[in-house]
């Protein structure tokens, strides 16, 4: 990174508006997601949970031997945080805390996750071009 003034501290990700999220992968192969990626546009096997209650609940139903794999995913969704456009509420306009080029892995076998530190995402709050399904004014997290 390149740094006009050595001496200056720089804040990379601000304690202002962390949040937790718990990740359960109901798909059957591993995610990646990147550092920069708004949490509510990534694949939509990954389910997302502010409580590690509901995560656990989430994997419980995953893994019930009375349903089939249909109702199992199902059962999961509905547990999960809705991925709304209410800024503040993760996982709309939040990334990962990680470091800039970095990434997690999220595997079906590690359900769910430890808990996820995110922050929300800065600047001009505006993500364009992830997903061809969402509308020009998506993009905009405010």
């Amino acid at each position: 990174m390149w740094v006009k003034d050595p001496a200056a501290e720089h804040v990379l990700n601000s304690e202002e508006g962390k949040a937790t999220v718990y990740v359960v992968n109901i798909g059957d192969r591993d995610i990646q997601i990147g550092s920069h990626i708004h949490l509510a546009d990534v694949n939509e096997d990954l389910l997302f949970f502010t409580g590690l209650d509901a995560a656990t609940a989430a994997e419980a139903a995953l893994t019930d031997p009375e349903r089939g794999r249909s109702e199992r995913i199902a059962a999961a969704r509905e547990l999960a945080h809705q991925r709304s456009k209410t800024p503040g509420v993760a996982p709309w306009g939040y990334r990962l805390d990680v470091a800039p080029g970095d990434s997690m892995r999220f595997s079906p076998e590690n359900a769910p996750s430890d808990a996820i530190e995110v922050v929300p995402i800065g600047g001009r709050r505006h993500v364009p071009g992830l997903r061809k399904d969402k509308r020009a004014e998506d993009a905009d997290l405010d």
